[in-house]
């Protein structure tokens, strides 16, 4: 039979290894109560009859009135308060529930997977509005380059590589560039510099072709005057005469009057006026004179709304006596009334002195202008006399691309020319 003494060492063994035990599972189920009370659950309330894990901590409710201490009479035996303060075997194996591992270790494997599921989704949404040049250190953004000319179908190269014509719009790299514009004869070269993401627009004024001429004038005279003109066998009028709208080939022109007729192949240019002179039989003594005109450009010449000559061919042959004719350029919007006298037999000489006019010039930021190769200020000019024709402006700025135009000024205006340089 054991002895007291062995018996409550063997109680006492008992009961500190229930209590080590339970320690672990009294930790976990404080993690799990606080983990299910942050997301607003409950921590599980152990069921009515259900012994307390541990006697040392079931502590009473800290609402509950406190119990008043009472001081106690006489201390208890020794023996008996130690065994009072050892938690009884059974009760130890009761709190190491065997189904409280299990369903702990179900709830956060569940709670990881929301969590995981969770942070993927968020992931996928924000990575769906970050662009993809945000996770490296990708190539910088081009610059786009927009070119316009006046008039349009200009070819443009890139670092002479041929792009296309105007107008057109170019992605380029960033850095320098080597801008090339060719209209006709015109070209314009332009150093250019591209800043990622930047949008540059240029504009070049390039210089208007001539338009192609098909066709070709001839100047028909005759000595005397008022003879009868055919070409290539169709009546075209009374000499004087221009016939126009010719092809640019051979024609036979043949005149006619009373005392006899001439022929002559006359090789007609296109754009050009061909002049031939015919001497035809005659009465005693001239009846007819010549006129010559000279100025900076072209007139055609008229008289009674019938079409004498123009001033490019050498001579027009008029009968003699007093003319009332009219010196006019369409294109440039001069005309002019004239009277003379035409002697017979000798040529009468006029001078064209075209009238001048004003014109206005202006520049972006500004510049320095030369006309006709003289140089006559810096912008803004207003109110600058030039003649009527065409005429060659040139804007040089000291920062930016020189610009040429070619302008005709009229007799009618106004006449105001601008260049924006920034484009």
């Amino acid at each position: 039979m054991p002895s007291p003494v062995r018996a409550h060492r063997d109680s006492q063994s008992a009961g500190n290894e229930s209590s080590v035990a339970a320690r672990p599972e009294q930790a976990k189920r404080r993690w799990f109560n606080g983990l299910t009370g942050m997301f607003g659950s409950k921590a599980p309330q152990p069921q009515a009859g259900e012994p307390a894990g541990n006697a040392l901590l079931a502590f009473p409710s800290e609402t509950s009135p406190r119990p008043v201490p009472v001081a106690p009479s006489s201390p208890p035996p020794a023996s008996a308060a130690a065994d009072a303060s050892l938690p009884s075997a059974p009760a130890a194996r009761t709190a190491a529930d065997p189904q409280a591992p299990r369903a702990l270790r179900g709830a956060i494997t569940a709670i990881a997977i929301i969590v995981l599921l969770a942070g993927v989704a968020v992931a996928i949404v924000a990575l769906r509005g970050i662009p993809l040049r945000a996770f490296g250190l990708l190539q910088p953004q081009p610059g786009s380059l927009t070119i316009q000319t006046r008039p349009d179908a200009s070819e443009v190269l890139v670092d002479g590589e041929r792009r296309g014509v105007t107008p057109i719009t170019l992605s380029l790299a960033p850095g320098g560039h080597v801008i090339t514009v060719r209209s006709g004869g015109d070209e314009r070269v332009v150093p250019l510099t591209i800043a990622a993401g930047s949008d540059v627009t240029q504009h070049f004024e390039m210089r208007i072709p001539e338009p192609v001429a098909l066709f070709g004038r001839v100047s028909v005279a005759t000595d005397p005057p008022g003879a009868h003109v055919a070409v290539d066998g169709r009546q075209r009028g009374i000499s004087p005469v221009t016939v126009t709208d010719l092809t640019a080939e051979e024609h036979t022109v043949t005149v006619t009057n009373d005392n006899g007729s001439a022929e002559r192949k006359v090789a007609v240019t296109a754009g050009g006026t061909s002049s031939v002179m015919f001497s035809l039989a005659k009465a005693a003594g001239p009846i007819g004179g010549w006129l010559t005109i000279a100025g900076p450009f072209d007139v055609e010449v008229t008289e009674n709304g019938d079409i004498l000559g123009s001033s490019g061919a050498n001579k027009i042959m008029m009968a003699a006596g007093r003319h009332d004719i009219v010196l006019a350029n369409r294109a440039i919007g001069f005309q002019e009334t004239r009277r003379i006298e035409v002697t017979a037999g000798k040529t009468t000489a006029l001078r064209l002195d075209p009238p001048r006019v004003a014109i206005s010039v202006n520049a972006r930021p500004w510049a320095e202008i030369l006309l006709d190769g003289a140089n006559v200020g810096e912008t803004p000019i207003a109110n600058l006399l030039v003649t009527v024709g065409s005429h060659e402006l040139v804007f040089r700025h000291p920062q930016l691309a020189e610009r040429r135009q070619t302008i005709v000024v009229t007799a009618k205006g106004p006449n105001r020319i601008a260049a924006d340089l920034t484009k």
